[in-house]
Order: structure tokens, then C-alpha cells, then sequence
């Protein structure tokens, strides 16, 4: 039971280094996150329309997410600078306050996904209200470039969030197998302490019922030559004890054998513990990898 047990956890821990390590040779994890960045970040010039008002617009990529999520980001950017956002096809923040633009600009969004290339396009442009663009200017586009870096390093934030996620459920389950461990090793330990107790307890025993067969042969000996009560009567005494001895040895023989039997299954939990504590650093080894390599990419956005 515990060799089927052990194998089982082996199996899995090897299966998910092996998922890793061949996800990690394609360079994505298997949520199909890159493990490096090697993306260009780019506005392009575009335009925008507003029902019939055109507006000259940036369009950034927004690697490894969706339209929706790329709305989303730039949503709630817009929100944490005190814009209102309202609409949809094109998206509006109102109210939007820039150093690029004058106070009160009206920003305009758009996303479209492309599912082959696992990217957003998110197309940005600048307007003194809904329908009346706003001259492009390097200033802005340099704006809408920092949002292209903002907007990538925020979707990789979202995928080192999910691995120290797993990171910490990795810790945890790894310090309760070490936890088990040591438990183990402590159960072990005061069982031995116990088997040495009792068999140095039997062996002292062992010894008073060697005594106890000498004093009965002694007593054997002399009853047979004189025949008398009182030798009877001793002999019957001493072999009451020899009695009473030889009964604490069978219960320290099977106090020992409980022990013994107890000391067994420790070492059985120990062994299968000291396994599963092993495929456990390195499952955390593992995804502290990941994170490691996530975090790279994040710094590599510029």
C-alpha cells in the first residue's frame, strides 16, 4: 500500500516537472504564457471613427490577450486617473487629464483580437470632445507607446500573479510533507527509546527468572533428600514467582512486538513522506522557475 502510494505521488510530481520542462521548451508555460519577451513594442499611426467623425489615432499590441482584456486594462487605467468611461465601439473616457493633452480631452478606444497570433490591437485616439479629433502629436504618440509598455507588463503581472499563486499552494504542501517528515522522525525516535526501555527491562527480567530456575533446582534438590513441608513450601513459593516472572516477560515480549510493529510503520510513513517531500521542493523548484522567468520577462518590457 505504501509502495503503490509512493509511486502514485511519484507519478504525478514526474508528470508535472515533465509538463513543465516540455512547455518550458517550447518557452510557454502550460497555460501557454511566453516565458520570455522577445516583442517589439510600437504606436502605430491609424485612425478611429466615431460614427461619421474620423479621428487620427495610435494602435499598440497587447501580446497574449484578448480584445476584451486589453479594453479591460485600458478601462481601468482610465479610471484610476479620474476619467469617466462610457460606450462601446469606440469606447470614451471623458475627462481625461494628461500632460500630453489638454485638460479635459476626450480619449476614444477600440480592440480587435487576432486569435492566430494570441495578441490584442488596441487603437487609441485623442479628441477635444466625441466628435472633434484632436491633432496628432509626437507627445502623444510617445504617450500611447507607454501605454503599449504599461498596458504588456500589466498582462504578465496577471500571469506572475497566477504562478506565485501555485507557488504559494506549492510552499505550503511542501512544508506539510516536511512537516510529516519530521513527525516521522520524532515517531521513530521515541520508539526506539521505547523497544531499548523494554528490552533492557526484559533482559534485567530474564536474568531474576535465571536466578529463580537456580533457587527452585536448589529447592527441588533439598525437598528430595528431605521431604519436609517447609522445603515443600518454599519450593512451592519459588515456583510461584518463577510463574509471576515468566508472565512479565511475555507481556514485555509483546509490548516489544507492538513497538516493533509500531517502529515498522513509521518507517514505512517516513520513507513515503521523504518521497513525497522530495517530488514536492521539486514541483516548488519547478514553478519558482517559472515565476523567476516571468518576472525577467516583465523587466525585459521597455
Amino acid at each position: 500500500m505504501l509502495r503503490s502510494s509512493h509511486l502514485r505521488s511519484s507519478f504525478i510530481a514526474l508528470s508535472f516537472t515533465l509538463g513543465l520542462a516540455l512547455h518550458g521548451q517550447e518557452g510557454t508555460t502550460k497555460e501557454g504564457f511566453a516565458l520570455a519577451w522577445n516583442k517589439t513594442i510600437t504606436a502605430v499611426p491609424d485612425s478611429l471613427s466615431n460614427g461619421a467623425h474620423r479621428f487620427p489615432a495610435w494602435t499598440i499590441t497587447v501580446f497574449e490577450a484578448d480584445a476584451g482584456t486589453a479594453l479591460d486594462i485600458w478601462k481601468a487605467d482610465m479610471k484610476a486617473i479620474g476619467a469617466t468611461v462610457t460606450g462601446s465601439k469606440p469606447m470614451k473616457a471623458l475627462g481625461v487629464r494628461i500632460p500630453e493633452v489638454p485638460e479635459g480631452t476626450t480619449m476614444l478606444a477600440m480592440s480587435t483580437t487576432d486569435k492566430k497570433a494570441k495578441l490584442a490591437k488596441l487603437t487609441l485616439a485623442f479628441g477635444a470632445n466625441d466628435s472633434t479629433p484632436i491633432a496628432g502629436s509626437a507627445a502623444q504618440e510617445a504617450h500611447v507607446r507607454s501605454l503599449a509598455v504599461k498596458y504588456n507588463r500589466t498582462v504578465v503581472q496577471a500571469q506572475i500573479a497566477t504562478y506565485e499563486k501555485m507557488l504559494g499552494k506549492a510552499s505550503s504542501k511542501l512544508s506539510g510533507a516536511q512537516e510529516d517528515v519530521a513527525k516521522n522522525r520524532k515517531n521513530i525516535t521515541k520508539a526506539n527509546s521505547k523497544l531499548e526501555k523494554l528490552k533492557s527491562k526484559r533482559s534485567k527480567t530474564q536474568t531474576d527468572m535465571a536466578r529463580q530456575q537456580g533457587d527452585i533446582a536448589g529447592l527441588e534438590k533439598k525437598f528430595a533428600l528431605t521431604n519436609d513441608p517447609n522445603d515443600l513450601e518454599k519450593l512451592t513459593k519459588s515456583r510461584g514467582k518463577l510463574v509471576k516472572i515468566e508472565t512479565t516477560i511475555a507481556k514485555l515480549m509483546s509490548q516489544e512486538a507492538d513497538v516493533q510493529g509500531d517502529l515498522a510503520k513509521y518507517q514505512g510513513q517516513l520513507e513515503e513522506n521523504s518521497s513525497e517531500a522530495q517530488d514536492r521542493t521539486g514541483t516548488q523548484a519547478d514553478v519558482q522557475r517559472t515565476v523567476d522567468a516571468l518576472k525577467r520577462k516583465m523587466d525585459s518590457i521597455r
